[in-house]
């Protein structure tokens, strides 16, 4: 190993190991790789004779790919595809700001590049990584993404042509991944208060109800029929009323009137929303089937005398992860995605259902309808525009279906919601795409319901090896691992018989396995935590507000305004700190007003001279740290100490019972 080698790997070995053990690991150099000169006198190289870089400049070749990328911030993440001699690297490294991701697919060159360029100069300033596999990759960009942060690709014309499918392959997962993890971090940023409010009200309630995760393989090797609203679902009703005895059926909560209307009650019914749906599970049968919810589902819920309540702390949400940490309980690996879908299809997983069957899983507006027959929303359609040239979503019938979405909004007029129904068309129009059907026919879809396919796929490369996993949502979007095939066939060829479903379901032998006095405790250290910081959350806004009234009066940064700035500052790094190490409920309040700051501060220096526009950026965002951040704090003082007041009852009337 020359020196050289030794050096770049030293670097590469913080934050990527694995790569440096394959790099080590290659002993020759099996294909045709040669040094060589280009027209401008620069060093090129030549794989099996053609070169990497432009033969009339390397280096001008890798300003013009730079000069063209469409952002460069220091949160932006710039990925390159193929190293090459590192022309294009080090272009990046000099001229732009913001992380740097190589991903070299050719492991020999990249070792014989490693040998022959020190790259520790650039490897020093610790914002640039080297990948060769998208496991790597997926590793290091999970590292650097940060909130808003954007990402480009480049790659050069070599690449692009002698890797053609590698290329294409690695930057549809690129872009696939970024937007995954983008929705999913801003969803949490911006839903995150939502979800913890809910969570909160009526702890007390969710603490005593026994845990799905509890109970795992509860259902070993018995069939799953996962039911949710697609337009296919209408096509597998009789077949599933036939055989409801022979499987355990999970329904979604907007497709449970269609199966209640056919005379089918399901085993579990799974609703996730945050919103209000009573609309789909107002109904006299909620007694004969279990309810799986998540901590943050909407509090109505728990209004309903279901059989029995299992509740499930998805670990992928900061609302879960604080209510495990409130009901003293070690976390369990358990996923949601954000979809109720993606919940009911994990629950039959994690209760060891074998096989599990997709139906009304379209995902897919097939046969122009948006929801399965005989569900709430029936009346959306999706149709082919001749006029427009495109798709387009509408309701056949605006009143009726308006009726229906905004039922729970009894406090609004109907004009209201024609102009929340015609908003919400709107935003379904623009945001409408095609994916591959299952008969390799491309079909209208919703941007959101293309990303759960990514979910669903993600699952099956999981869980495919020891699952039976069948497709029976016919007619609607392809789910590679999934097998496409009927629900007759899947029926006769995967079910033994009747199951004794009362035998394995008793309600009474399930229980919550929470410490209530424990749970009561670690609730009364977060309100302890958050009436000490009140205090300091006033002082912040009396610094704040003194920096607004001087840049409004002096329409500059002055000294005055940047020393108030600065005391704003430091309170807000000290909270911080605070809040991190010591409670993930606050650090979760305060994510919105703190992301939003801490994105300044990345793309600004704030002790610097800052111009009067971006000085007036942050003092904004840190006004909205100390007012909101401070009043939910307050808010959730008041509701958490409900829950206390509700777990010192509950304690006392199990004492009274016991004595």
């Amino acid at each position: 190993m020359t020196d050289i080698l030794a050096k770049n790997l030293s670097f590469i070995k913080k934050y990527n190991n694995s790569l440096c053990e394959k790099i080590l690991a290659v002993d020759t150099i099996t294909k045709d790789i040669q040094l060589n000169t280009n027209l401008a006198g620069e060093y090129n190289i030549l794989i099996d004779g053609m070169a990497v870089h432009s033969v009339a400049g390397a280096q001008s070749e890798a300003k013009e790919i730079v000069k063209n990328i469409p952002h460069n911030s220091r949160n932006s993440i710039h990925v390159i595809y193929g190293l090459g001699l590192g022309y294009l690297y080090d272009e990046f490294v000099q001229n732009n700001s913001g992380s740097i991701i190589v991903y070299e697919p050719n492991i020999e060159l990249l070792r014989m590049v490693l040998e022959i360029v020190d790259f520790s100069e650039s490897f020093s300033k610790e914002n640039s990584y080297f990948v060769s596999d998208y496991t790597e990759y997926r590793s290091v960009f999970e590292h650097v993404l940060r909130y808003r942060s954007r990402v480009s690709l480049s790659v050069l014309d070599f690449y692009k042509i002698h890797y053609k499918e590698d290329f294409e392959f690695f930057k549809k997962e690129v872009f696939r991944l970024f937007s995954m993890y983008d929705q999913n971090y801003s969803f949490q940023v911006n839903r995150i208060v939502s979800f913890l409010k809910h969570t909160a009200y009526n702890m007390d309630k969710k603490l005593e109800c026994p845990m799905l995760t509890d109970y795992k393989d509860l259902l070993k090797d018995k069939p799953a029929v996962i039911v949710s609203a697609g337009p296919s679902l209408a096509k597998n009703i009789d077949v599933l009323k036939k055989c409801r005895d022979e499987v355990y059926i999970f329904c979604v909560g907007t497709a449970l009137k269609t199966l209640l209307k056919n005379g089918i009650i399901p085993d579990f019914l799974h609703v996730i929303e945050t919103l209000n749906t009573v609309v789909h599970y107002n109904v006299p049968e909620t007694k004969d089937m279990i309810l799986v919810c998540e901590p943050y589902t909407n509090s109505t819920i728990f209004d309903f005398p279901f059989r029995k309540i299992f509740v499930t702390a998805s670990q992928e949400t900061d609302a879960g992860r604080w209510f495990m940490d409130m009901a003293g309980k070690e976390p369990v690996e358990f996923e949601t995605k954000g979809t109720v879908s993606y919940h009911a299809l994990y629950s039959a997983m994690y209760l060891g259902c074998n096989p599990i069957i997709l139906i009304g899983q379209d995902l897919a507006y097939s046969d122009g309808n948006c929801y399965a027959k005989g569900s709430a929303f029936e009346d959306l359609q999706c149709i082919f525009d001749e006029k427009l040239n495109k798709y387009r979503i509408y309701p056949k019938n605006f009143e009726k279906y308006r009726d229906a979405y905004y039922a729970p909004l009894t406090n609004l007029s109907n004009e209201e919601k024609d102009a929340l129904l015609n908003k919400a068309l709107q935003k379904f129009n623009a945001e409408l795409v095609t994916v591959d059907g299952q008969d390799g026919k491309k079909l209208p879809t919703s941007a959101a319901y293309s990303l759960f396919i990514e979910y669903i796929k993600e699952f099956a490369k999981k869980y495919n090896n020891e699952k039976k996993l069948l497709n029976c949502s016919t007619g609607g979007a392809q789910i590679d691992g999934f097998e496409n095939t009927t629900l007759e066939n899947a029926l006769s060829m995967h079910c033994s018989g009747v199951i004794d479903k009362e035998q394995v379901l008793k309600c009474d032998d399930f229980k919550a396995d929470i410490n209530i006095n424990q749970a009561k405790d670690n609730i009364k250290r977060e309100i302890s935590l958050m009436q000490t910081l009140l205090p300091i959350y006033k002082d912040g806004y009396k610094f704040i507000e003194r920096t607004q009234k001087e840049l409004n009066l002096r329409k500059t940064y002055t000294q005055d305004a940047k020393k108030n700035m600065s005391k704003a500052s430091e309170l807000y790094v000290q909270l911080t700190n605070r809040i991190t190490s010591q409670s993930k409920l606050l650090r979760m309040l305060s994510l919105k007003e703190h992301s939003e700051i801490a994105y300044l501060m990345k793309e600004n220096t704030l002790g610097s001279n800052l111009d009067f526009e971006t000085a007036s950026e942050f003092c904004e965002a840190f006004v909205e740290y100390y007012t909101k951040v401070e009043k939910k704090f307050r808010w959730f003082i008041y509701v958490l100490g409900l829950v206390v007041e509700n777990l010192e009852k509950i304690n006392n009337e199990s004492s009274s019972t016991k004595s």
